[in-house]
């Protein structure tokens, strides 16, 4: 189910409609789905080179899930069985790129701003070779539709400029796609989106996938 777009107002007055009408389609999804949908997204994963292959000292950036964010956990416990080392953002500096730090099994989190969680500052801090992004909604050209404070876009940015190659994954409920994302010249585009449904990789041409049956 696609939710509708919201056109014919700027982009940015567009994306704080629709932040509204996801967080509230979000917010409708009970226990016992969020539940089977953290315990699929973990079985697609392993069904993707990417994830089920890590490279040597391999770092993925997650998140810890506040809100009615998709459930990461389980994913992480599975991530970290395969040979992952697991990183987690940082708010460093306000409307700076994000930083990420190691986050051990038995490590007690620290609380940062906008309710998020991270390892302490003691944790070695390191780059991901993928970063797991939370998101409000997405659509099939891979753009994501965030809560507005850009961190995921300048950290993105920020490590292409320094050479690193990342991997960016959305982590999202399959009901959290929209027709059309609005965006703008600094918006980066997603490489896949990890559902509940499956895993869509976005720049090798969803919409095609989808026309041949192949995604539903």
């Amino acid at each position: 189910m696609l939710m509708p777009s919201v056109v014919g107002e700027s982009v940015a007055a567009t994306k704080r409609a629709l932040r509204g009408n996801a967080k509230f389609l979000r917010g409708r999804i009970d226990a016992v789905d969020r539940r089977h949908a953290a315990e699929s997204v973990v079985r697609h994963a392993a069904t993707v080179p990417l994830l089920a292959v890590p490279p040597e000292n391999g770092v993925i950036a997650a998140y810890y899930p506040i809100g009615g964010e998709l459930d990461t956990r389980l994913l992480v416990d599975w991530l970290r069985q395969v040979g992952w080392r697991i990183a987690l953002p940082v708010v460093e500096t306000i409307d700076a790129p994000l930083i990420f730090r190691e986050w051990a099994a038995d490590a007690v989190l620290e609380r940062g701003p906008f309710e998020t969680r991270h390892p302490p500052a003691d944790a070695p801090r390191c780059v991901p070779h993928v970063i797991l992004m939370p998101l409000l909604a997405f659509d099939a050209d891979g753009y994501r539709l965030g809560y507005g404070g850009g961190y995921y876009d300048r950290t993105l940015a920020a490590l292409a400029e320094a050479g690193y190659r990342v991997s960016a994954l959305g982590t999202a409920f399959a009901v959290q796609e929209i027709e059309m994302v609005p965006h703008e010249s600094w918006d980066r585009r997603l490489d896949m989106v990890l559902t509940e449904r499956g895993v869509l990789p976005l720049r090798d041409g969803l919409r095609a996938h989808r026309k041949s049956g192949e995604f539903s």
